[in-house]
């Protein structure tokens, strides 16, 4: 008698996952109007923030992504303030003045954005005034449809919506910090990021946020 041989543990994640995403689907299909009936903002990408830096991609503003409205929207612990001091980029608007610090200990936690199929990352603008050794830690944290599924799928696959920043004394921009939802966008309605220093050797500012790209409002 022949065997069949057993579907690997990879394929019936892959199967489970598709099963799961294309029952979300329909939840998907009304994403818009409900993330709308939450105050959960569907912003635009208008703008190619990173273009001096070779990345010519569309990106969306943040709700309040460069602190001009003080901590509005924003979840602030640990001693995260707003400061006086902008990027020195001034991509958003030449007359903004205000940029956010994130000393050891604390985190910033973003308002929540929609997210959509071709969502893959975001990027901000950081200086550290303190060790160079030092690194911020960017964690993506979904919401909506059945996004708690991504946790799983993280952990089974050995995968991180985590992503660490570098930075000296003058202000530049982070890499970019992918996202699952790129590969996964059906689990997921809307994304908010954190923000803490990885360790107690930095002195950190960060400014603009933008994610890459919106396409639905």
């Amino acid at each position: 008698m022949k065997m069949r041989p057993r579907p690997s543990r990879a394929k019936a994640l892959g199967f489970f996952v598709l099963t799961a995403a294309l029952a979300a689907l329909g939840a998907t299909a009304t994403a818009a109007p409900a993330n709308a009936a939450l105050g959960i903002a569907c912003p635009t990408p208008t703008t190619q923030a990173f273009a001096p830096w070779k990345d010519y991609a569309a990106y969306a503003y943040a709700p309040n992504g460069g602190f001009e409205s003080g901590s509005n929207g924003w979840s602030l612990a640990g001693g995260a303030k707003v400061v006086a001091g902008n990027s020195t980029f001034f991509t958003h608007g030449k007359g903004e003045r205000y940029s956010l610090s994130l000393p050891a200990g604390s985190s910033a936690t973003s308002p929540p954005m929609c997210i959509s199929l071709f969502s893959s990352k975001m990027r901000f603008f950081a200086a550290n005034a303190g060790s160079s050794s030092s690194r911020l830690r960017v964690q993506i944290i979904y919401g909506g449809g059945v996004s708690g599924l991504l946790s799983l799928v993280t952990k089974t696959l050995g995968l991180s919506d985590v992503g660490y920043v570098t930075a000296g004394d003058a202000w530049q921009p982070s890499a970019p910090i992918g996202m699952l939802s790129g590969t996964l966008p059906l689990l997921t309605q809307y994304v908010q990021f954190r923000f803490l220093p990885a360790d107690r050797t930095g002195s950190w500012l960060m400014d603009d946020v933008y994610l890459d790209p919106l396409v639905h409002g």
